[in-house]
């Protein structure tokens, strides 16, 4: 099975009463200049890939899921999406919400809803190809819950969640925070991995302002406890020029961790494709070997085709750029780039080594 593991799920709600009905979604009173410009650009092309739609006003959720049911009913090179949740801020000290700092909020209810109709959609459809394609989703919960574990307990009665999702900075999660042993030995028990943001966070405002909660090093938290961790990125740097490039150091933590035939820290390949690491990839492929990889797009973050020009850029030829620059459809142009540079595509088949599918034996 072909998996992208690394696809967020966006929409417009506004009232925090009705997250389990709806995409929470108003940085307004918490935002940053730099994620005004990012969710701005975002939603403008989201509305070109949907097509039609007036520029004022925000993506309402259904239009997004429309466009996400769109994507993988059409997708070439993907089988099933993993869609991700994100958890509320919760207080380190006190456990309890703290509004004003969640920006996103995508349920665990709202999300196992969504999922269950996107594939009964699949499932009625008339080409039998698109019969087989699956929808599954990664579930957040934050450890700084006080009811993590009721929280965790209906994720794991549900076949749809197969992973668990956690961007420590938008969080505010210490990952390394001796009172979470109990909640990582749980993650461990029930075979759930852990998809975990780090290196630089510039999509969320608490992200910026709360970054050194996103070293790689953190993720010794839940290893030492024996859970699987996927970290997003490699912890590869956005912006090369100012960001710390911590990939060997990454590499090393992961030698670390899959010693022994095992393999228990993986990285994914999200955000790859964006135009500011594309001068970096040619160290990613000298430094990740592809069974410790797994792949992501990281949608909707932008899938940069233009950038990645022939005999410029590292192992691409004309005729790839050219069906790059043909491809519309946004996983089928991040497999095909990738493809392109060098990646192998072992890497769309690793995920179903290690995810929670539902046929997997536990």
């Amino acid at each position: 099975m072909k998996i992208d593991v690394h696809f967020h799920v966006a929409g417009n709600g506004t009232d925090i009463k009705k997250v389990d009905e709806d995409v929470y979604f108003y940085p307004d009173d918490n935002n940053h200049w730099f994620t005004r410009i990012l969710y701005s650009l975002v939603d403008q092309e989201l509305k070109e890939l949907i097509g039609g739609l007036e520029s004022e006003g925000r993506l309402s959720t259904k239009q997004y899921l429309d466009l996400v049911y769109r994507i993988l009913s059409t997708s070439e090179e993907i089988d099933s999406i993993v869609l991700l949740g994100l958890d509320a801020v919760f207080s380190p000290e006190t456990g309890k919400l703290d509004k004003k700092r969640t920006d996103l909020w995508v349920s665990n209810r709202f999300l196992s809803k969504t999922v269950k109709t996107l594939n009964s959609q699949l499932q009625n459809a008339t080409d039998p190809s698109i019969r087989k394609k699956r929808f599954f989703y990664g579930a957040s919960v934050s450890p700084n819950r006080r009811d993590w574990r009721e929280e965790l307990q209906f994720v794991v009665n549900d076949p749809n969640a197969v992973l668990l999702k956690l961007i420590p900075s938008a969080q505010h999660i210490n990952l390394m925070a001796p009172k979470h042993k109990k909640y990582y030995e749980f993650l461990a028990s029930i075979h759930m991995p852990l998809l975990c943001h780090v290196g630089p966070e510039y999509s969320f405002p608490e992200g910026i302002r709360k970054s050194k909660l996103d070293k790689f090093s953190n993720l010794e938290g839940p290893l030492r406890y024996g859970v699987t961790v996927i970290a997003a990125h490699c912890a590869t740097p956005v912006f090369p020029a100012i960001d710390s490039d911590d990939t060997k150091k990454f590499y090393a933590l992961m030698k670390k961790y899959n010693s022994g035939g095992k393999i228990q820290l993986w990285g994914d390949t999200s955000a790859f494709c964006l135009s500011t690491r594309a001068p970096i990839v040619p160290e990613i492929l000298k430094t990740f070997p592809a069974k410790w990889l797994v792949n992501g797009s990281d949608f909707p973050i932008p899938i940069d085709g233009w950038i990645h020009l022939p005999l410029v850029t590292t192992g691409v030829s004309v005729e790839e750029y050219v069906q790059i620059q043909q491809t519309k459809n946004p996983v089928d142009k991040d497999v095909r780039i990738k493809r392109a540079h060098g990646f192998s595509d072992t890497l769309l088949g690793n995920a179903e080594k290690m995810l929670r599918l539902p046929d997997s034996p536990r």
